[in-house]
Parts: C-alpha cells; structure tokens; sequence
C-alpha cells in the first residue's frame, strides 16, 4: 500500500486547502449516502413483498444483495481510487448509489430490485474508502485537524444508519416504498457537485491495480457473506452452505498468501505482524459490527416483535443516534488528552453493557430498556469508531498512515457487514431452534404447530390473521433468537475491550 505521501499528488498543507470544510462535506455527503442504504431498505421490506409478490423467503436479498456487493468490493474501492484518482473514482460511487436506487425506484420485478440494489452496492463500494481518503489525502500534514475531521466524517455513519429507518417510515407513510429509493438522488446531486467544486484530485498514476489480489477479496468476502447468511435458514450441514464457506476460507487464505508477495499490495498484511496494529483493525471492525448490529436487531424487534411501523421504529432509535454524535463529539475533544486505546477500551466495555440491558427485552415490556440500551450503545459506539482510526494511526510509522487508513475503512465495513449476516443467522436459527417448543407452550395443536414451523422455515411470517396464540409463540421465540443475536455482540464487545486495553491502551514505542 502506497504511503500518504506518495498517494496526495495534488494535495497542499491543510492551511493553504480552500474550501476546506466543503471537502469533509463532499466527504460526509457520500458517506451518508452509502449508510442510509442500509436501514432505510430495511423499512421498505413488507411493502415491497405486497407490491411485487415477493417470495417470503427471498426478501431478505433486498437488504442483503447491497451489503454483500459492499463487502465484496470494498478493498478494491480504495485500490482503485489510488490508481485512477480518488475523487474521480468517488464521484462514480456517488452516481452508482443513486443510478441504483432509481433502478430500485422504477422497478417493476423483483429481479430489477436487486439488480438495482447491487448497482448501489458497487457505489458504496468505491465511496466507503475514497470518502475518507478525501480527509486523509487533503489534511494529512495537520494531523490533529484531519482525525477531527474524520470523527466528524464517523458521527455520519451513524446518523445515517439511524435516520434510515425514521426517513424511510416517514415517505412510506406519505406516499409509497418507491419514495425510500428517490432520497439519494438530489443527494447525489449536491454530492457530485459540491465534490467537483471543493476537492483536488490525487492519484497514483503508477498504481498497480493488483489484480489476483482483488479477485480473491471479492471471491472470498462475498461468498462468505453469502454463506453465513444462507446457512442460517438452510443449516450449516447444507451442502451447498458448506461448499460455499470452503470457497470463501480458500479465497481469503489465498488473498493473504497474494498480498504478502506483492510488492505494492492492495491490503498490506505484512503490517498485521504488529500485533498492536492488528488489534486496531480488529476493534475497528468490532466497533461498526457492535452498532450496526444493534440498529439492526432493534429493527426487527420493534417491528416484528412489538408492532411498531417503519415510522415509529425509526423514532424509537433517535436514542442511539443522538447518543453516537455526542460521544463521537466527546471523543474528539478527549482526543488530545487520553489515548486512543483507553477511549477504545471504555467504550466497548460500555458497548458490552448496552447488549446486556437489551437483553431484558420481552415482547410485552417496557421501551424505557430499549431506550437505555440504545443510549448505551450509542454512546459507547461512539467512543470506539473515530478513536480506532488514530489507534491505528499510533502504532504505525508516519509513511504507514496511507495504508493504516485505508486498511481501517475496510476493515470497518467488513464489520458492519458480518454483523447482518452473522447476527441474521444466529437470530435465524434460534427462532427456528424455538419455535415449536413456544408454539406448544401456547397449547397449539401438533397440525398447527407444523404449519406455521414450515412457514417459518421458508421465511414466511405468522402475523397478520394469525391467532392471537400463534402471534405470541411467534414473538416469544422471535424474541429468544433476538437475545442470542444480543448474546453475540456482547461477546464480540468484550473481546475488543480486552484487545483495546491489553495492546492499545498504554503508549506506543512509536508515540512521543
């Protein structure tokens, strides 16, 4: 991976950039876009299934085929920004997410939906990385100015992931699910444009594309993904969920051997022989998990547990986005006063804590746990996913940092996409697990018992006309798949807590 110094062609010191804070707005826009993608599909789900007809068991791909084409092609967004200029290549994403989201919007088979849906997967794909290298590429010689601007360009993602659901739910209920799709488009507008006026182009123009190294990230990320997600409603002993997780562990097997013998590779792992830096990544990609996760599983309890709609949902998760702006805001001002790794270890510990109320979740309880638990979510995210990007920063040498950056993002979104598919899957499966054991603790009869488990096996729901008994079976073992989801992220928030505090809390040999 190229240095910083080698990677800013066209860059300037941060003093003389004009029009400095439309460079981190061009940033943020872009990054909102590729966020908003996420949760505000999520709203549009059953609408959709009513329009089109859509199969039970293949909506979920509405969601998921966007995610999966991010993962798949993250780590060749940043490589391709280096190569061919990183706000050419950003201003593309930009137009990919909105060109597919109209796709979405003026679609009259599910077929098209997805296709659309992968046009703006590739989109997100090149904005994700090359957003922050705008920063990165334009404040580099002022360091504590551009991890400003990068917790500011963070808090973003949140704000994204978090207005998704209340913006989505607002246009359902005014005009259609189309509506959802049509937000990115004056968006993408004022993106291009304020990125064509504001930002200076960089690249290096001798940058090899590494080729095999990206075949293999795309190979081995997108057939994970898709293996972890289908394996929770076929099974993990399915032989084709089986065949397809061997083909992502050879892929990303031979991704590493790839990139250890290139000499400018797409993803440097010869710098994961650090273990401090290796632990950076890992919080990073923990930290994205942990929210997106959380938003994520709260979407489905609140609407398929509690009832809520798609605008009342969206509402009910205010709590956690006000609370990452104000701890993302709060990390900023710590910045220069305590490590990075302690802000990492504290905040996944209060992550950790988060996960633990929402447990006490029950689909006849109160929203005053799910607020508190989403305020802690939001506050502990907040202080984890700005910070692991100058966690990064402090165990690398300074001509590292190109390559630290980039390897953050990526790492990151990795992360928040695993959280889908890991936590859909486990959530998957304990329902599937629990469901007749709730279905006959409500004294339904063995023939409907084995109704509504098929139903459910092929992704259908018993909401609806459902008799109030199949309705609270549905709930309560819906409920027990949640907290095993919840069960994972507190795990996954420990485990960073204890890689935040045993290697990045004290001072790096690098570090003054």
């Amino acid at each position: 991976m190229s240095t910083v110094s080698a990677t800013t062609a066209d860059a300037r010191p941060a003093a003389a950039v004009p029009r400095g804070r439309l460079v981190l707005l061009a940033a943020c826009l872009g990054l909102f876009m590729s966020f908003i993608e996420v949760t505000a599909a999520i709203s549009t789900l059953r609408a959709l299934q009513v329009d089109m007809r859509v199969a039970p068991a293949d909506l979920s791909w509405v969601s998921s085929t966007y995610t999966l084409v991010v993962a798949a092609c993250v780590l060749s967004g940043g490589a391709l920004g280096e190569r061919f200029g990183r706000r050419r290549v950003f201003v593309t994403g930009t137009v990919l997410i909105a060109a597919g989201s109209l796709v979405v919007a003026t679609a009259h088979t599910y077929p098209q939906v997805l296709v659309g849906r992968g046009i703006s997967g590739l989109g997100g794909a090149l904005v994700l990385p090359t957003s922050l290298a705008l920063i990165t590429t334009t404040f580099f010689v002022d360091l504590p100015r551009m991890l400003r601007y990068i917790a500011i360009w963070v808090s973003v993602s949140g704000v994204g992931l978090a207005v998704g659901p209340l913006l989505g739910g607002t246009l359902l209920q005014t005009w259609s699910w189309r509506a959802v799709y049509l937000v990115n488009t004056p968006l993408a507008v004022v993106t291009v444009a304020v990125t064509l006026y504001a930002v200076a182009e960089s690249r290096v123009p001798d940058r090899p594309l590494d080729l095999p190294g990206q075949f293999w990230a795309v190979l081995g990320l997108s057939t994970l993904v898709y293996g972890i997600a289908v394996g929770g409603r076929a099974g993990y002993d399915d032989p084709v969920v089986v065949t397809v997780l061997a083909v992502a562990a050879v892929s990303l097997t031979a991704l590493v051997v790839t990139e250890r013998r290139r000499a400018v590779p797409m993803l440097d792992v010869r710098m994961m022989a650090n273990a401090r830096y290796t632990a950076a990544l890992c919080v990073a990609a923990a930290a994205l998990f942990v929210f997106v996760g959380v938003v994520f599983l709260e979407v489905l309890f609140l609407q398929r547990v509690r009832g809520f709609g798609p605008l009342g949902t969206g509402v009910r998760l205010l709590p956690a986005m006000l609370a990452f702006v104000a701890a993302t805001a709060t990390a900023q001002r710590l910045a220069g006063r305590v490590r990075a790794g302690r802000l990492l270890a504290a905040g996944s510990l209060v992550t950790t804590a988060a996960a633990l109320v929402l447990l006490r979740q029950q689909p006849d309880g109160s929203y005053g746990v799910t607020a508190l638990g989403l305020v802690l979510a939001g506050l502990g995210s907040g202080l984890v996913v700005a910070p692991s990007t100058a966690a990064a920063f402090e165990v690398v040498e300074g001509p590292q940092m190109g390559a630290a950056s980039s390897a953050v993002t990526a790492f990151r979104q990795v992360g928040s996409v695993l959280a889908t598919a890991i936590l859909g899957a486990v959530l998957a499966v304990r329902f599937l697990d629990t469901l007749p054991a709730q279905l006959a603790e409500h004294r339904l009869p063995p023939p409907v018992i084995d109704q509504v488990v098929q139903v459910a096996r092929s992704g259908g729901s018993s909401s609806g006309r459902s008799s109030p008994r199949i309705t609270g079976a549905v709930g309560d073992a819906f409920t027990q798949g949640v907290h095993s989801a919840l069960w994972v992220v507190a795990g996954v928030s420990c485990i960073a807590a204890v890689l935040a505090a045993a290697l990045l809390a004290r001072r790096s040999p690098n570090t003054p």
